[in-house]
Formats: structure tokens, sequence, C-alpha cells
């Protein structure tokens, strides 16, 4: 499968710097392009005037389009359905084009860390990359017939101060004001009224030329345009490539250019009494060829023809054009797409028509059976001049691609122009996306289906082999949210956004039951390993269960699905919710909130009668959220009765289940934000052959090896998607891991190949030798030097100090010198935390032995201060929120009330343990004197925490961890 991708080559300070440049992966360089790589791209994004574009050429025998799926541009030949995939935007791409040759293909995003890069076709590698083409990407482009030029318009951003831009290209120097609706001709930076955004801000936007051939990354030209109206189209006039043209939903602008001048405009006005009707909203311009004539499309399915005129209206010019008429083509249908197609000029509208007149828009030729939506996209394949037109009054044309906002692409052949029948005249579907957010995936365990759930009410079971739609069941009245298949693949259980569940059977989608106990969302769904129980989480905080089996354990009556129960368990969104695997002795079920609380249910007692029975809470977290849990028995064969616990604050931690203590907190990787879903890649295996998927909430997909233990080079991570990931899924093979984005109508299919990473684990070294780059100045650094002497202390105190006695030092410390030599390293634990690390080390070696531990080696204590202590430093921000958070009534937070809290709730302090603390922090004990004034908690935290100006310096030596390596790419 070949796939092209952007030529960068990053330093490794880029993976701190800059977060989200690049192509793809992240991590270990022996695992990079290969642990994980895109095999498949199911989507496309159907809302893009214009981004289908057909690359058949009956010279070279391809059968060949090109189109944007999320951050993916695809090469797809629609007859052997082969995938060239175009990787390295990190944002959805917004725009693209293709060269008249077909020689080229062009891609822009919009977002931070923009792109617009130049594709060649043939090999689908980048021949030029620009940089932030745009301070936040361009939402759309054109190139010229010569493929010479290409014009990019902006996405929107705040409008600057003074009219200036403060990233991307810059405009002339040469300003002038224009107010709206003026044709007068100015420079084309404009510093007037811009549009404003949803939240009131002003916005603007701006157009550049780039010769994209020449060495330069600069425009040729560029200009800020300045009206309240966002400009959604841009084009060339193919007859005058100095001509272009924008336009919104208002108005219109024709421009031109030339190399290192600055743009000229103008704008003609149109009013509802020039023409004595209402002008409804643009869609799109075109050029007219042969001729100084422009059409803008309406969305009440007019044109409005723009054109010279020795008629003095007072406003425009003699050398301007003016609307001297509009056309009423398709009466209340908008007019999406408009394109010239030598004879024709051809209108693609929402009613799913596409039509072709001649240049004074008398009608040829119409295809109004294709029943496939709304049209976006019109491309036609390339054609010799002669073989199109109706020479012998014949309508004929080349085969040309309909892509609509159903997310259809359909073939058409002019001749189809002649068929009687309606069925005949739908032409041939190539291509079929989604044509609606998509938040729930799951993997057949035993068979190569997916299992996809989107919010236009259908259920699709997609063969990832063949690459084929095995099977669908639409829902008219219900939006499907989430699904999961039954370990023994015969059931597929759907939960909907209105709190309904369904259990499907799998070899046909046929229904078996449908419950609903829940008014809100289904969350969560959760199979017990032998199928017989489900447990569903809803938006409403509550866990519901439901049994498979006898109803009254009477063997008369016959085998159903029975409600067991449902309990409001946490007081904040559940994030998390897990059975025990089939290693367990018993069916357990736990559900994680952000209320930090780690529930276990009573399966075997909950029934009908007795409802969901809680079996124990515990409290997992103090300051993070939970963000996650799953059931981990992979990291020992005897100990494998533990539960995986996820927070935002990029931390691992294993909880033994039945004693529910923290057996291990691992650092998690920091690639992009906090992991928030993991799966096992594989279903038997255990320690080092073992390892995990994981997503976090945006972007980033990535391996860890097990057993988890904060090693940097046992995790690699990639840009999955351009924005949220809203699940993630696992073959039975552990072969293909697969993604969705939720909004961005796509889901990726990656393939796997753990060996890399844990290629890259062993070369990266034994013992400590990973961790040491996690801490400032690595091993030659003076921190190292501090910890061994540290710990060297510690090992003497512990001894008692004050005897002259010889001492003998085997290179340990007593874990109760643990928590002493985490403050002297500047790691402030608190009770909770230093109880979780006592217990870390009192159980690691107890699944072997049987044995506790109760003394540690500096190897190991250095381990786990990496995996414990904060990756991020507390910032003033933190303190207010918190101070926020103890606000009563609405009042500021007084000495009282701050003191009463301190020394009554969470880990109580004493009133003498407060004072030594205020000695050591400011050199005064006394409690009234320094809470004097703690209303302010910007205040509090500079001069009683000491939290200020070094907090910058903190965050830069913070990412040393990696933590601000969030989605570096590197790129082949």
């Amino acid at each position: 499968m070949a796939r092209g991708t952007l030529n960068l080559t990053l330093s490794p300070e880029a993976f701190t710097r800059d977060p989200e440049r690049g192509a793809d992966e992240l991590g270990p360089s022996v695992a990079d392009s290969v642990a994980l790589s895109l095999h498949w791209s199911l989507g496309l994004n159907k809302d893009i005037i214009g981004g289908v574009h057909n690359l058949t050429d009956p010279k070279m025998d391809a059968t060949e389009m090109f189109y944007a799926a999320a951050h993916t541009g695809v090469i797809f030949n629609y007859n052997t359905g082969e995938q060239r995939l175009l990787q390295g935007h990190v944002n959805p791409i917004m725009a693209t084009a293709v060269s008249r040759d077909r020689k080229w293909l062009i891609t822009a995003d919009a977002g931070s860390d923009s792109l617009l890069v130049v594709w060649d076709r043939v090999s689908a590698t980048p021949m030029k990359t620009i940089l932030d083409p745009h301070p936040n990407g361009a939402i759309a482009l054109d190139i010229t017939p010569d493929s010479k030029f290409i014009v990019t318009l902006s996405a929107p951003v705040p409008a600057p101060a003074g009219g200036s831009t403060t990233k991307g290209p810059t405009a002339s120097p040469e300003k002038s004001q224009t107010e709206e609706g003026s044709t007068k001709k100015s420079m084309a930076a404009l510093p007037g009224p811009a549009s404003t955004s949803a939240d009131g801000n002003p916005e603007c936007q701006s157009i550049a030329v780039w010769d994209w051939s020449s060495g330069s990354s600069a425009p040729l030209c560029s200009a800020v345009i300045g009206t309240q109206d966002i400009q959604t189209c841009i084009l060339f006039n193919a007859w005058d490539i100095h001509e272009l043209a924008t336009n919104g939903r208002r108005r219109v602008f024709f421009w031109t250019w030339d190399a290192g001048q600055p743009f000229q405009f103008y704008s003609p006005a149109l009013s509802a009494g020039d023409f004595k009707q209402r002008v409804a909203d643009y869609t799109q311009t075109i050029f007219l060829p042969n001729s100084t004539q422009a059409a803008t499309g309406t969305y009440d399915g007019d044109v409005v023809i723009w054109d010279l005129s020795l008629i003095v209206d007072g406003l425009s010019r003699p050398d301007e054009r003016r609307a001297v008429k509009i056309v009423k083509l398709c009466p209340d249908v908008a007019l999406n797409v408009l394109l010239v197609h030598t004879p024709f000029v051809v209108i693609g509208a929402a009613d799913g028509a596409v039509r072709f007149y001649d240049y004074q828009f008398r009608i040829q030729a119409w295809f109004e059976d294709l029943s496939a939506g709304s049209v976006k996209a019109l491309s036609f394949e390339a054609a010799e001049e002669e073989d199109t037109g109706s020479k012998d009054e014949e309508f004929r044309c080349a085969s040309f691609l309909v892509s609509t906002a159903s997310a259809l692409v359909v073939l058409v052949d002019s001749h189809l122009f002649y068929e009687l029948s309606a069925d005949d005249r739908r032409g041939r579907l190539v291509l079929q996306g989604l044509d609606s957010p998509v938040f729930g995936l799951s993997c057949h365990p035993a068979l190569p289906l997916l299992a996809v759930c989107g919010y236009s009410g259908f259920v699709h079971l997609w063969n990832y082999q063949s690459r084929s739609l095995h099977l669908v069941k639409i829902f008219e009245k219900l939006v499907p949210h989430t699904l999961e298949f039954s370990p023994n693949g015969k059931l597929l259980a759907v939960g909907f956004t209105n709190g309904t569940v369904k259990i499907l059977k799998s070899d046909d989608l046929s229904e078996s039951v449908s419950v609903r106990d829940s008014k809100e969302c289904a969350t969560h769904l959760a199979f017990s390993p032998d199928s017989t129980h489900l447990a569903v989480s809803h938006h409403d905080r509550c866990v519901c269960l439901y049994r498979h089996g006898h109803r009254h354990n009477d063997r008369n009556y016959p085998l159903e699905w029975m409600f067991s129960g449902k309990h409001r368990s946490h007081w904040r969104p559940i994030v998390g919710l897990s059975f025990s695997g089939p290693e367990s002795d018993k069916h357990r079920l736990f559900s994680i909130g952000e209320d930090r609380r780690l529930v276990e249910y009573n399966v075997k007692s909950s029934t009908e009668w007795t409802g969901l029975q809680i079996a124990m809470v515990t409290q997992v977290e103090q300051e993070a959220r939970p963000t996650g849990c799953v059931w981990y028995p992979y990291g020992s064969k005897v100990d494998n009765a533990n539960v995986l616990t996820l927070n935002d604050e990029y931390k691992f931690k294993v909880w033994n289940a039945t004693h529910k203590t923290c057996r291990k907190t691992a650092l998690a990787p920091t690639y992009g934000g906090p992991v928030c879903q993991m799966i096992p890649v594989y279903k038997d295996k255990e320690g080092p052959e073992q390892f995990m998927l994981y997503s976090t909430y945006e972007k980033v997909l990535g391996l860890v090896q097990l057993p988890l233990d904060g090693n940097p080079n046992k995790c690699m991570g990639l840009i999955a998607q351009p924005g949220h990931i809203a699940a993630i899924a696992v073959d039975f093979e552990g072969k293909h891991a697969f993604t969705c984005g939720g909004t961005d109508l796509t889901i990726n299919q990656w393939k796997m190949d753990p060996s890399p990473v844990a290629a890259a684990s062993v070369f990266g070294g034994n013992g400590i030798e990973p961790f040491l780059k996690l801490i400032e100045g690595g091993e030659q650094g003076e921190f190292y030097s501090d910890m061994k002497d540290y710990f060297y202390y510690s090992q003497i105190r512990s001894q008692d100090e004050n005897t002259t006695r010889a001492r003998s030092l085997d290179g340990t410390i007593p874990v109760e010198e643990i928590p002493h030599l985490m403050c002297a390293l500047g790691y402030f634990p608190t009770q909770l935390e230093i109880q979780n690390m006592i217990n870390e080390v009192k159980y690691s070696k107890f699944a072997e032995t049987g044995d506790y531990v109760d003394r540690i080696v500096f190897d190991d204590f250095f381990k786990l201060y990496v995996n414990h202590r904060p990756v991020f430093a507390v910032t003033t921000d933190q303190v207010a929120s918190a101070f926020n958070a103890l606000k009563t009534d609405g009042q500021p937070v007084n000495k009282d009330r701050l003191v009463q809290i301190l020394v009554k709730f969470g880990e109580r302090m004493t009133l003498e343990g407060l004072e030594d603390c205020l000695q050591a922090l400011v050199g005064d004990s006394s409690v009234h004197s320094v809470f004097a004034d703690v209303s302010n908690p910007h205040d509090f935290a500079r001069d009683i925490l000491g939290l200020g100006e070094e907090e910058n310096e903190e965050d830069e030596e913070e990412g040393e961890l990696g933590a601000s390596a969030q989605t570096s790419q590197q790129v082949e």
C-alpha cells in the first residue's frame, strides 16, 4: 500500500517547541513509521464544495478519483478499490484542487499549524510544502490552468488591531478604507470592518497568490479582506489568470493581481430594488468563457450575471462588472456547484440534480434521477475537446463524478440522459462514505467485521478485509451512540442517545430485545466474559445491569434478557465501565467517574428483586480527574486481578481488585493529552508480549508495551484523527486498529506491528537508563547528583545520625524514608500518595515471592520518583480555581474560612503544623498576619506559595519530560 508523506526534517527540539508540526508518528525513533501505519480510510469530507476530483484519463487507463478524508488526502481507484494515502496534515483538510493536466494535487487545512501542500499524483509524494500559509489555514483554493500559480482564501481569524496580521503572509503596507457596497478600486489590504464570530468578536480573512514552483515559500502578493461577509469561494479566471473572484453570502469581489504589486479589487453592489426581486444568499461564482461575464449562483435557484456596462449608475466604473440580469433556473433550490465544462455551464443543485446549460443559461441536458442527495461536487474525466459538445445535435460529454451531502459519489455517463427508465438513469455508486457523525466502533471477536453506528440512525457491519458493506440496519427515530459485540460474537448491543439499549443478533442484525431504563444517552457498554451480563452506563451517572438467564432461576422459563438493577453510583459523569476478564473466578463489574470514585458492583447478588448492589467504593484520586478504566490482568500471571485507571495528569494506576490498594503508578504517554481509552492488542498474551492500544481525547493514537512502568521507550503515538477521537477498536487477531473521529465523518484502519516498540525498549537500555532523560540534565546533571547524595544521606539517617559506630550501608533505605526523600527533591506528596508509594514498594515482589518488601534500592527509588511526581507544576490558575471552588454563596474565601478548611477537611492539618508551614514559606508563623487578606487567589499564590514568574521556566523544564511533545509528527 503506497502512501505519501511530507518530507520534513525535525530536530529533537521540535518535539517540545512545536508540538503539532510534521506528519504522523511520535515516540522512539526505532518505532517510527512501522508500529502503526494507515492502511485504509473510510469516509470523505462531504461538505467541501468541489472536494471530489475525477482523475480518470482514458489515455492512462486509470480510473481514479481524489478526495479528502478528515486530515488525509485519498487517491482512490474505484475499479480496483486501491487507496493511496497522502498524509501530513494535522487539521481537517478544508480545500482541495487538481491541476488541469491531473498531474498535481493540492490540499490545504484549517487550524493551528496549517499546511498548503502540492502533491505529485503519480508518486503520491509532496513536491511543495508551505507552512502556515495563513494564520488559521485556508478554506478555499484554486490553481491556474497552466499549473503555475495557486490562490488561497484564509479561514477567518480574529481581526487584529490596526488591520495587520501577526502570523502568515502580510498584506501590502499600502492600505485604504472602503465602505460595504462600494465598488471603487482600492488597494486590497483593508483594515475596515470585519465579520463577527459567534462570540461577537470581529473576524477577518486574507487571500494570497503563490508561485509554488519557485524556491520561495512566500506569497507573490497577499491582502486582507475588509468585509463583514465571510468569503467562502475563490477561483482564477481561466482566460485571464491575473483576475480572480471571491464571494460570500452577500458580497462578490473581483480582484486583479500582479507579482510584487498590491491587489486591486472592486465589489459590485446589488440590492432587491435593482431588479425588483429578492436576491438570496450567494453560493459560488464562475467566469464565463470568451466574454467579460461572470455568474454567481444563489440559494433560491437564481443566477446573477455580472458584466461590463456602459450605463452609468453612479456607483460603478465602465471597466467594472455590475449585475446586469438575474436568471431564475431552479426556483427555491440552492445552486451549490457551478463550473464550466466546455461548451456547457454545469450546475449541481440541492435537489440532487445535475443540469447542463449553454453560456446563455438555456437548458441542454439534465440528470434528475440520481437520487443521491444534495450535490456538493462535480468533476469530469479528461477528454479530448472534440469529444464533448453537440455537433450532431446529440448531447454528449465526458463521464463525471457527482459527490453529495449524503456522502455518496456517483459515476455518471452522458448516455444515461437518453435512458427511459428512471432506475437506469441513476448512475453507478463508486464510493459510500459516512453521512453523519460516528461515535461507536466495535470489532467482532472472531470475524473480520467492524460494527459502526452513526447519528443518522444507521448501524453498519463492514468487512474490513474485502472492504465491503456486509449488513445495514436503519433506525428511523433513534440515534445510535455506542455499540459493543458480545465476547461470543453472537450479539451486538447498541446504545442510543435517548437511553434505549437494543441487543441485536450479529448474523442478521435482527432485534433480540429492546430496553429503556434511562432517558439519558447510553455512554458505555460492557459484556461479561461469558456474554450473560450486559452493563450500561448513562449520561445521568447511572449504571444498569442486565442478565441473560431463566426468570426466577427456574429452568421451566425460557432464556431471556432481564433487568437486574440500576444504581446512580456517581455524582459526576461516568468515564469508564469494565467487567473482569475470563481469568477471574467470578463476574466483577467496575465503573469510574470524574468524581474520582472507583465503584465495584456485586454482580452475583444483583437481581430484579434486590437491584444493582455496590460491593465497594474507592477514592482513587484527590486532585486528578479519572479519564477511564480497564480490567488489567496482564502484568503478572500470578497477580491477575487488577483494575487499571487513567487520569488527566498523565498517570496510569493499577489497583488490586480485591483490596483496592494501588499496586503501581506509572507515567503515561504524554503525546497530545491525557490517555482516555485503552484496549489490549492481543487476547491471551501477558507481560512484555502484551501491548495496549491507547488514545487521547484528541488526535493521538498509540501503543504501549506492558508491564506499565513509565519507560518512555515502551510507547509511541501518532496523529490518528484531526480532532476528537470518539472510539477505538482492535481486531480479533491483533493486526489492525480502528479509530473514528466523530464529526470528521472518517474511520481510519491502522496496520499494527508492535515489534518496533519492543525493539526500542530493548535498545533504550536497562534499569534506570531509559528514565534518566526524564530529569533535568540527565545522568550528568546536578539534579541526578543531588538525588544520589540525598539517598546516601537517607541511608545514614535511617541508621541514626548521632553515632560514632562504624556503619554498614547496603545501598537500601526503609520505605519510611521515601516521603522525606521526595520532599527533599521538591515533590510534596499527600498522605494518600505516600500510602500509594509505600504499597507499591511493599507489594512489588509479592506476586512472585509472597513476601513484602520493606526496603528500596536507589534505582527503584529513582523510577518511583519519576513515575509519581507531577508532570506539570501547580500554577496560579489552579490555585484560583481551588479558591473559586471554596466560595460559599458566591462570597470570596476569607481568613477564617480558609483556616477552617485546612484544619477540618480532607487531609487535615493541625494548627501547629500549619504554623510550621507558614514559617517555612514566608518566615512568619502567625496565621492571622499571613492570612490577613486572602481574597485574591493570585496574590495568595505569589506572596505565600511563591508561585509566579518562575512558572514559565518550570513549564519549559517539564517539557523535557515529553509532556509538551503533544502531537509532533515525524515524517518519512
